[in-house]
């Protein structure tokens, strides 16, 4: 991995764009692979939590909400991103907004989204790794995260964004391709998949296996007032640091093209909700089949064969001891699975978080003229501070179990009414954007941990309570302060054209002849049905695969088939959304200027 960062290191340092978003040039497959690498962790974390709450808890950590956020930010979120041709999210708040505020604030953003989030997240993917790890090869949590910690950051100091982005490729496939070994090896110990899918069961209680939301029964993860503050969350986490508006919408920034930034998202749709669980929920499966809770509805315990019991976060470990052996070298190659899904979480947080610091405070507030080489090298400090403080953080975290939901949702979620507010909403300012992303870390640590409401399952309550206190505060503070200027209003639609509440400055632009209101209105008719499909395209295969996992093959078969259908018409209706937004802009474009589009088209503006 360090001599792929070395490979990449003489592209990234070209400038300080290059090193944090690759000159603009991921291609689509790459940032499908980088994305879900990213989110994958080493994969044990998702075999953990089937472990202890199955279908139903993934669903409540991220399959009912994601099926959701992916495919919006697919058709609407991803083309604004790469249309707007910024280097981070931060500076759109001067893109956006205007005045001194907005330049202020943004250099404030750039240190809080490195050590609020990005850090923080660092912390606890951090800790979710030691945990797991330390009793597989005898180290200490410490001396697992100071030793691996400083091989990813290594590579991510020489390669930036490319080198983070390309290097999470091989990982995907390291971590992928080993956890398919250890399935094929526990059917082999067990004797078929059925056998090791009914001896799984006869360890849980029928209830355990629910699939479809909402709970009943003794499975109360997603009871119904869960189950809808989980589906309006969705709505809504295109503006989550850890969906969205994260690393997916930096990515977004460096792709190739507005086409390969759209199709990128596509492509992690399908990869993160079902291709990488492929193999990690049949281990799910198999370490329930092998180790039994040590207490009756007890899943935090499970009872090892020797007779000792383990804290069930520690269940991955426990499978690749098992198996290690089993073939020479492969426990080695078990290890570095695992390591291979923590350094693509660790490259991707620390080339994130830099890149505020870089562009948003140190860049824009302090030394705007300095080489860019000093840029780079700023950039570099700021991985390893991150590193460091990551690292106490992630030794402080002795129960990493309310982190989960925590990290997932629940920290920031009075900023993500900010997703709508500020795309769709002409009238939102700075003001409102600043209420709901200073208090949303504060707030949100204060309910969830302060309150303990995380030791309470229904989480709907925390949840919709923050979420409620970010859309009305930010709602109210923008309506107190005044509105944004006009030209920066018309700046920034002319650049990114918008859907939603933008009256006037859209009839005035249309009064000038700068833009087109009737194929503006058939891209948005398309964009509403292609998302529309593309959440019934992710909810099928995810409850095809589902079914396939309990050996449901009618049900599977039923679900799949909605899926490809689901799919084929979510790609046409987003393919003939491009194609009329590309019509305008050739429409729009000098008369003398021929323009070959990103969409297959080539079309030369007549009048």
């Amino acid at each position: 991995m360090v001599l792929l960062g070395l490979y990449f290191a003489r592209a990234a340092t070209k400038s300080a764009e290059s090193y944090l978003i690759g000159e603009r040039s991921l291609p689509w497959w790459v940032i499908g692979f980088a994305n879900v690498s990213t989110y994958s962790d080493s994969g044990g974390g998702w075999v953990w939590l089937f472990y202890v709450g199955g279908f139903m808890y993934l669903n409540q950590i991220a399959w009912i909400a994601w099926p959701i956020w992916m495919p919006l930010v697919g058709i609407f979120w991803a083309k604004m991103w790469r249309r707007s041709g910024l280097v981070t999210t931060g500076e759109l708040l001067e893109f956006r907004y205007s005045g001194r505020a907005a330049a202020r604030f943004r250099g404030f953003y750039g240190l809080y989204a490195c050590l609020g989030w990005a850090t923080v997240f660092l912390g606890y993917g951090t800790a979710m790794l030691a945990q797991m790890l330390a009793p597989l090869i005898g180290w200490t949590p410490l001396e697992v995260i100071v030793v691996f910690g400083a091989v990813a950051t290594a590579y991510t100091l020489l390669g930036g964004l490319l080198g983070a982005a390309y290097i999470d490729v091989p990982q995907f496939f390291i971590f992928f391709t080993a956890a398919f070994v250890v399935w094929y090896l526990g059917v082999e110990d067990v004797g078929s998949y059925r056998e090791m899918l009914d001896r799984a069961m006869a360890n849980r209680d029928g209830d355990f296996w629910q699939i479809l939301p909402p709970s009943s029964g003794s499975n109360d993860y997603v009871e119904p007032m869960t189950l809808f503050a989980l589906a309006l969350v969705g709505l809504f986490l295109a503006g989550s640091p850890c969906a969205g508006e994260g690393w997916t919408a930096q990515r977004c920034l460096a792709a190739k093209s507005e086409r390969h930034a759209v199709l990128g998202q596509m492509f992690n749709c399908v990869l993160t909700l079902v291709v990488r669980m492929i193999p990690l929920l049949p281990l799910g499966v198999l370490a329930i089949a092998l180790y039994p809770p040590a207490a009756p509805g007890d899943h935090d315990v499970m009872a090892l064969p020797n007779g000792e019991t383990a804290n069930s976060v520690a269940v991955w470990s426990q499978l690749v001891i098992r198996y290690a052996d089993r073939i020479p070298g492969f426990g080695g190659i078990l290890i570095a699975a695992v390591l291979a899904g923590y350094m693509s979480t660790v490259g991707t947080l620390l080339q994130w978080g830099s890149s505020f610091v870089v562009n948003d405070f140190y860049r824009r507030h302090l030394r705007p003229h300095a080489a860019e080489k000093e840029h780079i090298l700023v950039a570099r400090a700021t991985m390893i501070l991150m590193m460091v403080l990551g690292t106490l953080l992630a030794v402080g975290i002795e129960d990493i179990g309310p982190w989960v939901f925590f990290i997932n949702a629940a920290m920031i979620a009075p900023a993500l009414p900010l997703a709508w507010l500020r795309w769709y909403w002409s009238r939102f300012n700075i003001w409102g954007e600043l209420f709901g992303l200073v208090i949303s870390v504060p707030l949100a640590s204060f309910v969830w941990f302060g309150l303990e409401w995380s030791a309470d399952s229904r989480v709907w309550q925390p949840t919709l309570l923050l979420l409620a206190v970010g859309l009305i505060g930010s709602v109210a503070v923008a309506l107190a302060t005044p509105a944004e200027s006009p030209e920066t209003l018309r700046s920034f639609y002319l650049k990114v054209r918008p859907p939603g509440a933008w009256g006037s400055v859209r009839r005035q632009l249309a009064a000038e002849g700068l833009i087109d209101l009737r194929q503006q209105r058939a891209e948005l008719q398309w964009d509403l049905v292609a998302a529309a499909l593309g959440v019934v395209f992710c909810f099928a295969m995810v409850y095809s695969m589902f079914m396939s996992v309990v050996l449901r093959w009618t049900a599977a078969a039923a679900w799949g088939a909605a899926a490809l259908a689901a799919g084929g018409a979510y790609f046409y209706c987003w393919l003939q959304s491009a194609r009329t937004a590309a019509k305008a802009d050739a429409a729009l474009a000098p008369a003398d200027e021929p323009m070959t589009l990103d969409y297959d088209l080539e079309i030369t503006p007549t009048y």
